[in-house]
């Protein structure tokens, strides 16, 4: 079975967005500006990890062409 391959623009800006809308969501909690549930600041953190991992995907993903 073939590695499942993502784009890189694309799994750029997801994990951009990920990783930006889940720091902020810890930002106001963390400075006081909105107080969040126990089971959203563990969905936050998911989402943190999860576009983490989309970036390190990205980043060490190989080119199917070894001339690239």
């Amino acid at each position: 079975m073939a590695a499942r391959r993502r784009n890189p623009l694309m799994g750029g800006i997801f994990a951009l967005i990920m990783i930006g809308f889940g720091s902020y969501r810890l930002f106001i909690h963390f400075s006081g500006r909105a107080t969040l549930a126990t089971w959203q600041l563990v969905i936050t953190a998911a989402v943190i990890l999860y576009g983490l991992f989309v970036a390190y995907s990205v980043l060490t993903q190989k080119s199917e062409n070894p001339e690239d």
